[in-house]
């Protein structure tokens, strides 16, 4: 049996450091299947997945992971549905709009001030860039898309390692409320670690291919079961794997 939390101590004491990672791949694995055993994945629940699969548009990526900040994807969604419905999810558009008329059309996502201005700032910045799209930024990898953007004052590492992975352009976890729950109480990553920290870790959970498809799962799983209060541990199909459930609730 793999145990998550295994990976933070008697993995390292193992040996070599192929042993550890063939062990880390295999949890990985296990992990995967189980999860997409326990979830079917509706795009429509994950509002940048939507986005950017009906879309295709980096910028328009970009908006939907803003409103989806601190707020749910269903919220989220409503925003983004009446952005687009009132002013249009065009940075043309956005950029000369008054920021209080952003604010107004994505008040249901919340911290709608907040999120006008950084929306207002990408379009900007866009439109500074002469690549309304952002697909040109992608272009140049994601060292630079991650310079450009988080240079922009309410954009951060989670936001733009979703634009990244749900276009394609990096094969990586990103790490939202959901996923660093799940990974901490299954051991997979460090209490209280550095974001960049925990994406690492995962990085090398998961294996390539199926990065994302990994951050949408913990997400769903995050969600439905491993909940912040009250977690469904005893209907759990990673129980057995879990810190968590050893140690606060008393499994075996």
């Amino acid at each position: 049996m793999i145990c998550g939390g295994q990976l933070s101590g008697s993995v390292r004491g193992k040996g070599s450091e192929d042993s550890a990672e063939a062990e880390r791949r295999r949890l990985g694995a296990e992990i995967l299947k189980r999860l997409r055993d326990a979830h079917r994945l509706n795009v429509e629940e994950f509002v940048s997945s939507y986005v950017s699969v009906t879309t295709g548009s980096p910028f328009r990526v970009l908006v939907a992971t803003v409103l989806s900040q601190n707020s749910t994807d269903r919220a989220a969604m409503r925003a983004y549905i009446e952005l687009d419905r009132r002013i249009g999810v065009v940075a043309e558009k956005l950029a000369r709009v008054d920021v209080r008329r952003i604010a107004r059309a994505i008040r249901a996502a919340g911290l709608s001030d907040q999120k006008a201005r950084t929306i207002k700032r990408l379009a900007s910045l866009a439109l500074k860039l002469d690549d309304p799209e952002l697909r040109g930024l992608l272009t140049r990898g994601p060292d630079a898309v991650r310079e450009t953007l988080m240079d922009l004052k309410g954009i951060g590492p989670k936001t733009v390692d979703v634009l990244l992975a749900s276009t394609g352009v990096l094969d990586t976890v990103p790490v939202d409320t959901h996923v660093r729950r799940v990974s901490e109480r299954l051991g997979l990553a460090e209490e209280g670690a550095r974001y960049e920290e925990v994406r690492s870790a995962l990085e090398k959970v998961f294996p390539e291919g199926s990065r994302y498809e990994a951050h949408l799962l913990l997400i769903a799983h995050g969600r439905s079961v491993c909940r912040s209060r009250r977690p469904l541990c005893d209907a759990c199909v990673l129980s057995d794997l879990c810190n968590f459930y050893r140690t606060s609730r008393g499994g075996s």
